[in-house]
């Protein structure tokens, strides 16, 4: 692999995180889910590439530690978002119960 195409390579995987990650921020899981395979078949694709050749070991941990920050990223916004929703819902409970207490008496 040339170094242009590693870098091409590494440009269109850090497209692909990014949109992930927004795709996760907006909650639009259906391409979240497109995304996340895309970025599977890329990353495959670029360590096959780069663990035949042992000069690209620093490209291929780079690489590797990128990965894993934006899977880090992403899971700490799937984590919030729960917790958001999780959290409106018991406002709405509470509320609910909170109207419905005085007709029940």
């Amino acid at each position: 692999m040339t170094p242009d195409s590693i870098k091409e390579q590494n440009d269109t995987l850090a497209s692909l995180n990014q949109a992930l990650q927004e795709c996760v921020a907006s909650q639009d899981m259906g391409k979240a889910m497109d995304l996340a395979l895309q970025r599977q078949k890329a990353l495959i694709k670029i360590f096959e590439c780069l663990e035949n050749d042992p000069s690209n070991l620093a490209n291929l941990k780079k690489i590797s530690t990128e990965t894993l920050e934006c899977l880090s990223k992403e899971k700490v916004l799937i984590r919030n978002q729960s917790t958001k929703k999780r959290n409106d819902f018991l406002l709405r409970k509470n509320a609910i119960k909170a109207y419905m207490s005085p007709i029940a008496a």
